[in-house]
């Protein structure tokens, strides 16, 4: 395993330009690698944390669109994203309340520089809208309930739905 991880972390590289199976240039130093080992037993239950807020999330927001697990799977809700056609007013109206949020992929992959071969403005009518709706709400396991609430209430006192 571990020199396979080593070769992963190094193009798949097992000398100079001597590339023997796909990898990735990942530079992960042994001092991240250590920190990350420690922290790999927490994972499931970190995981078990984000999706107890998600269901908060789901249950106690009303005037916005939530993505909800399918029955049998399980999501580990590195981000807790909504929808909302008036995305940037509702993303302005929780920073003056204090709610930090992201707006992650704000174009859709055909639309970046580097992805232009695969298409241009309307050949993806739904991913171009749902890029100009998503809004990503605070997810970290340590969020506490009351702010979760907090959170819920304001986005559901937002009149721009």
């Amino acid at each position: 395993v571990y020199e396979k991880l080593k070769l992963i972390r190094n193009y798949g590289q097992a000398g100079i330009y001597i590339s023997t199976i796909d990898g990735y240039n990942s530079r992960l130093d042994e001092i991240q690698a250590g920190i990350l080992r420690v922290k790999l037993k927490y994972l499931d239950k970190w995981n078990g944390r984000r999706r107890e807020i998600a269901e908060l999330y789901c249950s106690k927001i009303n005037n916005s669109i939530m993505h909800k697990e399918n029955f049998g799977n399980k999501h580990v809700y590195h981000l807790y994203v909504i929808r909302n056609k008036k995305r940037n007013e509702l993303a302005d109206y929780l920073k003056e309340k204090g709610i930090m949020t992201k707006i992650h992929y704000p174009a859709p992959i055909h639309l970046q520089p580097s992805f232009k071969f695969l298409g241009k403005q309307g050949d993806f009518p739904v991913a171009e809208r749902m890029s100009n709706e998503i809004l990503s709400l605070p997810m970290f396991p340590e969020l506490k309930e009351e702010e979760i609430t907090e959170i819920c209430d304001t986005i559901n006192n937002f009149k721009g739905f």
